[in-house]
């Protein structure tokens, strides 16, 4: 995960997906910092792994999706499972 090409005004952030760890594809993101400037970049930073608690870095890689729903919603990011 990291921070694709962004506009000036809102960044778009990438995952990199696998399933069974087979490379399924690229998801983009773009983050509405100019309505949410706050939480888009709070998100920004845990997909960067920009974020740090106690100087360790915390972020979304490696996490998996625990919900999905074709053509609807992804649910994912449990950081405490996975940045322990």
């Amino acid at each position: 995960m990291a921070v694709a090409n962004s506009s000036p005004v809102n960044p778009v952030v990438f995952f990199d997906v696998s399933i069974g760890g087979q490379e399924v594809g690229r998801m983009k993101i773009e983050l509405f910092a100019d309505v949410v400037p706050k939480t888009a970049e709070n998100f920004r930073q845990f997909c960067t792994g920009e974020f740090r608690k106690d100087g360790v870095p915390i972020g979304y890689k490696g996490s998996t999706f625990h919900r999905v729903i074709k053509d609807f919603m992804i649910q994912g990011g449990d950081l405490k499972k996975i940045n322990k």
